[in-house]
């Protein structure tokens, strides 16, 4: 089985408050929390239908908002009709498009907060049921986001920025600034990829066709982003390519991907920033780019100490950190197996 993709070199910006005149940028800031801040995220895709997402929230906090995400390889696809569940209880969430790459692929957000409030299991580990009904071959997966907060288990002020849309034909530069980040600063990111799919062997590093690569101040973090890691067949195909860097979500919670220089399969989309910033560091630049043009990074989570602002971004440079994906061509891509 061939499967094709094509994808794009994605543009982000971070902030704590939106930029207005973002024309140029694909992905945009959607929402911000500043406080007692923590976040959840999960992934997962399936071609049985339904698969299953993880939240782990501590005791005593307060849940601010949830979102579903649905990424499909068609923008004729409408995830509409997707159903979240927690036991008996279910939710048939309305979902809004973020927008096309040139492909097209696109992804798609719905607005759970209520749901989750009610059904998350304070203190415990959540299982949450996604299901794609009869679609499940065109829809690749779901992302989850749960923010929240808690002063006890974050008694220090932290920003968490959830930026959405969708993988665009040019790229960006991104500077960011924030409060003087002190010792001992959070500054990390994970990204949601749809139609994800490095098209290597994971088990060979030296294949790197069909990867994105992160810088933080012309420093790379990554040069493998991407792959299918939270398919749950067991191997990848259309239908399940996704993967989310999974933060707070139980036994699916991602670690940090080494840093420096991660070899294919190693790359769990879930990043330390501060393998690269410094303490006392008050701005960065940040940059990302795909030549591969094959994959839609359609979701950016950021959690960062203090308070992060930063600018509109800067189209026609290569791409800012976290939105990914650009070039040129279509690539075929076999089945394989799950790393």
């Amino acid at each position: 089985m061939n499967i094709l993709k094509s994808g794009l070199l994605a543009t982000t910006a971070l902030a704590c408050v939106a930029v207005a005149g973002q024309a140029n940028a694909s992905l945009a800031l959607f929402n911000s929390f500043t406080g007692n801040e923590l976040v959840s995220t999960d992934g997962c895709g399936s071609n049985t239908a339904t698969c299953t997402l993880q939240s782990n929230i501590q005791a005593g906090s307060t849940i601010q908002a949830a979102y579903l995400y649905s990424s499909t390889f068609s923008s004729t696809t409408n995830p509409n009709g997707v159903t979240l569940s927690k036991g008996a209880a279910n939710v048939v969430p309305v979902f809004t498009p973020l927008g096309a790459t040139a492909f097209p692929l696109q992804a798609w957000r719905a607005d759970v907060t209520g749901f989750v409030q009610s059904n998350a299991n304070i203190g415990s580990l959540t299982t949450w049921v996604a299901n794609e009904g009869a679609q499940t071959s065109v829809i690749d997966g779901e992302a989850l986001v749960i923010v929240y907060s808690n002063a006890t288990a974050q008694p220090t002020t932290h920003t968490i920025s959830i930026l959405d849309g969708f993988s665009a034909t040019a790229g960006d530069t991104s500077h960011v600034s924030f409060t003087t980040l002190p010792a001992g600063f959070t500054a990390q990111m994970m990204i949601g990829d749809g139609f994800s799919f490095d098209g290597t062997d994971p088990n060979n590093p030296t294949n790197t066709g069909q990867v994105s690569t992160i810088t933080v101040n012309g420093t790379n973090l990554t040069t493998v982003a991407g792959h299918c890691d939270d398919n749950q067949d067991g191997f990848c195909q259309n239908g399940s390519l996704i993967t989310v860097g999974g933060l707070n979500a139980g036994s699916k919670t991602d670690p940090f991907t080494p840093f420096p220089n991660p070899l294919i399969g190693q790359d769990h989309e879930h990043y330390n920033l501060a393998n690269i910033l410094n303490v006392g560091d008050t701005s960065a630049t940040l940059m990302t780019v795909n030549p591969s043009n094959n994959d839609n990074i359609f979701l950016e989570v950021f959690d960062f100490s203090g308070t992060a602002v930063f600018q509109a971004p800067e189209p026609g440079s290569l791409a800012l950190l976290g939105a990914a994906l650009a070039g040129f061509g279509l690539f075929g891509r076999r089945r394989r197996s799950r790393s």
